[in-house]
């Protein structure tokens, strides 16, 4: 449906009024009623507080209204007349310039001279024409300058106390409370000196006289202490003290010079452009800054002669004849490895009158250098053993030659005085594996109860006449300026054991008895084609000559007869009669 205009604004009309009157009668009508009781209530508040203080100021002004007046007479009295007095001769004064200056104008006039003698009379004048502003002016700053004098006075005697006078090794040190503060002062600076060598020592019985004094001269325990010590210069001073393993070395004047030579000692140990190193000193070594006798004090040169000096030195042992290896570690009651490690080279040269160094030389203070190193490293390749039942025990023959294989190894080495202690290895990497080496021995066991006829046929080739034992000590070659003719081998617990025929043969020379010439008991085997071998410092014998033995065949044992220094078996290959190195032929 279609509505016209007229209906539409009637039908807005009565929606208006229907809104006007929703609002009358909702709350609308209760707040305003709110509203206009509290601005009723704040305004009546407001009103009534402004009229009580105005009520309470009035009050107020007429109480202290007489007493105002009296301060202001008071201080009209006192000062306001006086700067009223001022001022009006200020003004005076201020008009006085140009009287002064016509006056000094017509003396001029009159002669130069006279204005001379007028400039010289103005202040006079000036002083004659203000006298009543001068007066003020002493009325005014007479009474600030006696309080100024009071208090300097109250202050000045206020300040003052009695003390005693200190007199220490004939020098006044200063004034101190009673003798008590001496007494800490003395155990304090007494505390403070490093008397290494007991040569400080603090006067007990100063001289004290009664004295006063400001209180600020008085000393305290801190600043007589002080005082003390500067009194004592002669004696002590300030220095760097080095103590070593907490004992008192020396001291020397500056830090610097102390540190130079610390590090000019670990310096010689440092490797050249070594990075991955550590250098320091064995010993705790401290500095401690402070007050010592002057009689401890040393330059940086005799400090480091001092700590450089050997505390141990060189010791040698010197060889003999007869010794070996271990006989000498065993005299010098060392370790075989340390002596090899003194001693590059140490078994090669083991001849009589050659000097072993067992000791090396220490300095006093004793540096350690841990480095980290890399060296490549041979790899021991193992021996596989595969048994012959056809041969006799000793027998052996390498069927596969072993090769050795090689790491990278990468280790932490500890140095002491430049000499290696302990080898720590941090990693390693094989870069090449080792070659088993593989080798044929013979497995036929020796009755060491027969002796009999062997069949006497050589087979051209030596097996090892020692089954039990593979050490060899003391090889062939030049020993103690004489040759070695053969091998020796030995062992923990050798003596006793069976020595068999290296190759078949016949016997041709026993030694039962006696020296044998220093071989003690031998037994000597011809093999044919000029090939001996020998047998010597044995225990018994257990064949004779010309009897026919076969290769492995039970021989003798082991013993310890003739010139030796201990159970083994001697063992020779001679060729033509010429003792010939064993080795290769075994």
């Amino acid at each position: 449906m279609l509505l016209n205009g007229n209906e539409i604004a009637q039908r807005i009309a009565r929606f208006a009024r229907g809104l006007r009157e929703a609002a009358k009668s909702s709350v609308w009508p209760r707040l305003k009623k709110a509203y206009r009781i509290g601005y009723s209530v704040s305004y009546l508040t407001g009103i009534q507080t402004v009229r009580i203080f105005r009520f309470a100021g009035r009050r107020l002004a007429r109480w202290l209204a007489p007493a105002g007046r009296l301060m202001y007479k008071g201080l009209d009295f006192l000062v306001l007349r006086h700067l009223r007095a001022i001022a009006a001769e200020a003004v005076r004064f201020g008009k006085g310039f140009p009287l002064a200056g016509h006056r000094v104008k017509e003396a001029f006039r009159r002669h130069p001279l006279h204005a001379v003698g007028q400039v010289l009379l103005l202040p006079f004048l000036a002083i004659r024409r203000h006298h009543h502003a001068v007066k003020s002016l002493l009325n005014l700053a007479a009474p600030v300058a006696a309080a100024f004098v009071l208090v300097a006075t109250v202050n000045f005697w206020s300040n003052q106390t009695f003390a005693l006078a200190l007199e220490y090794n004939g020098e006044t040190l200063g004034y101190i409370s009673d003798e008590s503060v001496f007494d800490s002062a003395a155990a304090m600076a007494t505390d403070r000196v490093i008397n290494t060598d007991n040569s400080f020592e603090v006067e007990r019985t100063p001289k004290m006289t009664l004295a006063m004094v400001s209180k600020s001269d008085i000393m305290d325990e801190k600043e007589l202490c002080d005082s003390i010590l500067r009194s004592s210069s002669d004696s002590i001073a300030e220095v760097c003290g080095l103590y070593i393993d907490g004992e008192f070395e020396g001291s020397v004047q500056s830090r610097s010079e102390l540190d130079a030579v610390l590090n000019g000692i670990l310096d010689a140990y440092r490797g050249d452009g070594e990075e991955n190193e550590r250098v320091e000193f064995v010993q705790d070594v401290e500095i401690v800054e402070g007050l010592y006798p002057v009689s401890s004090i040393m330059t940086a040169e005799e400090m480091e002669a001092y700590l450089t000096h050997e505390t141990v030195v060189d010791k040698y042992y010197t060889i003999i004849p007869g010794d070996a290896p271990l006989s000498i570690a065993a005299k010098t009651d060392m370790g075989l490895e340390d002596l090899r490690a003194l001693n590059p080279g140490f078994d090669d040269n083991i001849f009589p009158d050659v000097e072993v160094l067992i000791q090396k030389a220490q300095p006093y203070l004793r540096v350690q250098v841990v480095r980290t190193v890399q060296y490549t490293e041979s790899i021991a390749y193992t021996t596989k053993k595969i048994e012959d039942s056809s041969e006799y025990i000793g027998y052996q023959s390498v069927k596969t030659q072993g090769q050795e294989g090689e790491r990278l190894v990468t280790a932490e080495v500890t140095y002491v005085d430049g000499l290696e202690q302990s080898r720590t290895v941090l990693s390693s990497e094989v870069t090449k594996e080792p070659v088993e080496k593989v080798v044929v021995v013979g497995a036929k066991k020796v009755n060491p109860n027969v002796s009999a006829q062997g069949d006497g046929i050589s087979t051209g080739r030596f097996i090892w006449p020692l089954p039990s034992c593979k050490t060899v000590p003391s090889p062939f070659g030049y020993r103690w300026g004489k040759l070695h003719k053969g091998i020796d081998i030995s062992g923990n617990g050798v003596y006793g054991d069976s020595i068999i025929a290296a190759d078949g043969g016949t016997v041709v020379e026993v030694n039962t008895s006696g020296w044998g010439g220093g071989y003690g008991l031998y037994v000597i085997i011809d093999h044919g084609g000029g090939y001996r071998t020998m047998y010597a410092h044995c225990s018994s014998i257990n064949v004779s000559v010309g009897q026919k033995v076969s290769q492995g065949q039970f021989i003798a044992r082991v013993g310890q007869s003739g010139n030796i220094t201990g159970p083994h078996l001697h063992f020779e290959v001679r060729v033509n009669g010429t003792p010939v190195d064993p080795m290769p032929y075994l």
